[in-house]
């Protein structure tokens, strides 16, 4: 059974670091360094305490993160860029891959609420 929630300080220490380096490349040793823990002891932790490796944990932040940018109004290049994506082209690419839909699938016109008299 996967835990439903992070406990270890170290692993969220490392989680607060990836979100707020998505921009960037992360590497193990990296991260590892940021949780106090040797690259090998960090990898089996972080597997423990989230339930997934790194590698495609990073992977989903940096998608939550073009998601969140899109849903705000975002050009699908700046979010792509904000999220640690090389371009436009690269989050698409990956998007198919895992996903099996381009990330453009996701912009929405923003719709006025039910009741809410639009502008």
């Amino acid at each position: 059974m996967q835990p439903a929630v992070v406990s270890d300080e170290r692993i969220l220490r490392a989680i607060s670091y990836i979100k707020s380096h998505l921009d960037a490349p992360l590497t193990l040793e990296e991260v590892a360094r940021e949780a106090f823990l040797s690259p090998s002891r960090f990898r089996h932790l972080f597997v423990d305490e989230t339930g997934m490796g790194l590698r495609p944990y990073i992977l989903w932040r940096r998608f939550l993160s073009v998601w969140d940018r899109l849903m705000a109004g975002d050009s699908l290049s700046s979010a792509a860029h904000h999220a640690g994506f090389a371009d436009a082209a690269h989050l698409t690419r990956t998007s198919r891959r895992m996903f099996g839909f381009p990330p453009s699938a996701l912009q929405v016109v923003a719709l006025p609420r039910s009741g809410v008299p639009a502008d």
